[in-house]
């Protein structure tokens, strides 16, 4: 098994699959779902999915010949068509709908149903790369090119395309060149991250804006099976009763069901966001609130919500990722889940 824990090979965890992001030594393995989701496992847990009887062979991919974004759009044309595969009763228009939301023909979307009815993974519905036309420019133009638009339209003033092709012009007649049409310059332009080139031109929030969103966070099918942990400051000052001296901020953290949407626990703390925070907000939910409630002279009120998560979910903030976290997470059986890095729209649950 040793040999096999390399990136992009798909494996079974938990009774779902997942496709291995990178080895985090010999005690762990970082996985990646078609959802975007990113777990830590123990090799040990891990199973390598036999080929089913009737299901067409893995489609071999390179991960790092495809985008993010084309990823996205590969577990989003999964995600319709596995819908579609399940109703009995689909029609042709059915077919012809779900083929005007991805944006492709209607052959195109016959071949990925039956993909989808075999149980084919995401990789099946990646776009077929086809050989391009190998690039006719000499290599020093094709690196003036490139450093141009690193260096001059990649910038938050954003140059236009005359402006990226006078600079590239310019360049190339110093270095005794002919230089390139704008229409070529604009290809590589186009061939170009382009998440990259709208973040360095337009700022982060505008990559965020312009990325690909598909799916849904994946929820639960009981109470407690996720658990969202997350802190944040409260929109009040608390101030003292006698000169009204402003004490500070508040924070709270919250664990919340994915099931229910209830609120499993919290904590309340005038210090930042900390184990201890964490460690409360944990006991709080998982313990019986009979007795805090009877502390706090609310015996009338019933809050029947209690119990330990399956799988804990949290961002990368040092609280949660500290050493005594996790270890207490191992020693009940909590299966610790970070939300992945970038995707906002699955963060802050409980703040919503």
């Amino acid at each position: 098994m040793e040999r096999r824990m390399t990136a992009g090979v798909v494996v079974e965890h938990a009774g779902t699959r997942w496709r291995i992001k990178r080895p985090l030594g010999a005690d762990a393995v970082l996985l990646r779902n078609d959802a975007g989701e990113i777990v830590s496992a123990s090799p040990s847990t891990l199973r390598f999915p036999p080929d089913l009887p009737g299901r067409p062979a893995a489609r071999r991919v390179d991960d790092l010949r495809y985008t993010d974004a084309e990823w996205a759009e590969a577990a989003k044309r999964r995600a319709v068509l596995v819908d579609l595969a399940g109703v009995p009763s689909r029609s042709r228009d059915d077919v012809d709908r779900a083929a005007r939301d991805l944006g492709i023909k209607r052959r195109r979307a016959f071949e990925l149903l039956r993909l989808a009815r075999s149980g084919c993974g995401v990789e099946a519905f990646l776009p077929v790369q086809v050989a391009t036309r190998a690039k006719r420019l000499d290599k020093t133009v094709e690196t003036i090119i490139t450093q141009a638009i690193q260096t001059h339209y990649a910038q938050p003033k954003r140059p236009s395309m005359q402006s990226l092709h006078r600079e590239v012009a310019g360049l190339c007649q110093r270095a005794g060149l002919t230089a390139p049409s704008i229409h070529t310059i604009g290809a590589r332009v186009r061939a170009s991250d382009q998440a990259w080139l709208i973040r360095k031109r337009h700022g982060p929030q505008a990559a965020r804006a312009g990325r690909l969103l598909t799916g849904s966070h994946p929820g639960a099918r009981a109470p407690r099976q996720r658990v969202q942990i997350d802190s944040t400051p409260c929109d009040i000052l608390l101030v003292t009763a006698g000169d009204r001296r402003v004490i500070g901020r508040p924070n709270v953290t919250f664990a919340i069901d994915m099931f229910s949407r209830a609120v499993l626990g919290f904590s309340v703390s005038l210090e930042a966001a900390s184990t201890l925070t964490v460690a409360t907000c944990l006991a709080h939910a998982c313990l019986p609130k009979d007795e805090w409630l009877a502390r706090r002279d609310l015996p009338r009120v019933r809050w029947p919500v209690w119990g330990k998560p399956d799988i804990l979910e949290y961002d990368q903030g040092p609280e949660n990722e500290a050493r005594g976290i996790q270890r207490g997470l191992r020693r009940y059986g909590i299966e610790a889940k970070i939300r992945p890095k970038g995707h906002p729209e699955q963060h802050g649950t409980s703040n919503g």
